[in-house]
């Protein structure tokens, strides 16, 4: 049982809140994703968790076990470190086999576990090898079977592929992901790339200014952002965001928006929170924005593209909408000049409203 619980933890250093009141509940066999920006205490919750840090405030328990004060070697955790940790005049063997070294286990069953570590992690023809040798994703791979060897209940990564260039990151989060599968082990993954939490995770934990802003499964995120942090890092490219005034309701579950250089939008509306005259954040999606005139479910208005980046499958437009940037994402490669007009659509149930405490207030869309 390796079910990890956080119960109101906080974390200060002097007079700076690195955390605050931080509940959570992580099941057994979870690959659980701490994500946010630099500075949002993604670390030092993990820091914590592995018993690197002392708590503040709060308790953490892990398989129903209380080990807020026991030390990092006390507890069922291994760590893998951003930057390997290896030790370079070691052999691949001998990094592997270290922790179990210091335990005094017997040489047949070092040999034994060090195998099968290597064999989970593709790298038995390379044992005898010097960190040196390896590419980047196999010194990671290295960590990742240094901490196989403990069989720990809990598998902690401070953001481990941040070193590791585009291509080598992209093989490592599949690799990472069958693990998690072969293992079945609880794993708690630190990262600042929300692509990287996207895809890997059951379910992503946001962080932002030392407190949990929300928890949930990747596609609920996406779809169902409770607020506007949330909705502006949750995405690729990011949410754009549209200032209003709220205005009367339009039909059951309907409200009218007056946002300047959009005119009056009709979005859908939970029926609470938002009263005639609030300002309000209406919220688009670059992706839900297509080419073409309105129609009886959706808004139409008219961008003029500054930046134009064409990748193939996608193509990325820079404007400018309501005095503020505007992006969208059309699929394949429209014939779009930089300069010139052209009319967009966006679905009514694709436009996210959002109060003026910036807390979600749309109708749920399904994840």
């Amino acid at each position: 049982m390796a079910e990890l619980e956080l119960s109101r933890v906080s974390k200060t250093y002097g007079a700076f809140n690195a955390l605050r009141d931080v509940s959570l509940k992580i099941g057994d066999g979870e690959f659980a994703v701490f994500v946010g920006p630099s500075g949002c205490g993604k670390s030092t919750l993990l820091r914590l968790v592995a018993g690197l840090d002392p708590v503040s405030e709060g308790q953490i328990a892990i398989g129903g076990n209380d080990v807020t004060t026991r030390q990092a070697g006390q507890r069922p955790v291994a760590m893998v470190f951003q930057n390997y940790a290896l030790y370079p005049h070691m052999s691949v063997y001998d990094n592997i086999a270290f922790p179990l070294q210091m335990e005094r286990r017997s040489r047949q069953e070092i040999k034994q576990e060090v195998a099968r570590a290597a064999q989970v992690v593709q790298l038995s023809t390379r044992l005898q090898d010097k960190p040196a040798k390896l590419s980047g994703g196999q010194r990671q791979r290295v960590a990742i079977a240094r901490a196989i060897v403990r069989k720990p209940g809990i598998f902690l990564m401070d953001e481990p592929l941040s070193n590791l260039d585009a291509a080598l990151r992209m093989e490592m989060r599949s690799e990472l992901t069958q693990l998690h599968r072969r293992l079945g082990s609880t794993m708690v993954y630190v990262t600042h790339d929300q692509l990287e939490a996207m895809t890997m995770a059951d379910r992503i934990v946001v962080l932002n200014g030392g407190k949990v802003e929300q928890v949930g499964a990747p596609m609920e995120l996406y779809h169902n952002p409770a607020n506007l942090f949330v909705a502006g890092f949750i995405g690729s490219p990011p949410m754009n965001f549209i200032a209003g005034v709220a205005g009367s309701i339009a039909g059951e579950a309907m409200l009218r928006v007056e946002a300047p250089g959009f005119g009056e939008v009709t979005v859908p509306y939970d029926g609470s929170a938002v009263r005639t005259g609030d300002k309000v954040t209406l919220g688009i999606r670059p992706e839900a924005v297509t080419l073409g005139d309105a129609t009886d479910d959706s808004i139409s208005f008219s961008i003029v593209p500054d930046i134009i980046e064409r990748l193939g499958l996608h193509t990325i437009v820079h404007s400018e909408s309501g005095g503020r940037p505007f992006t969208a994402l059309f699929n394949g490669d429209p014939r779009l000049r930089p300069g010139e007009q052209i009319h967009v659509r966006v679905p009514r149930t694709q436009i996210y409203l959002f109060d003026q405490d910036g807390v979600g207030r749309s109708r749920q869309i399904a994840a």
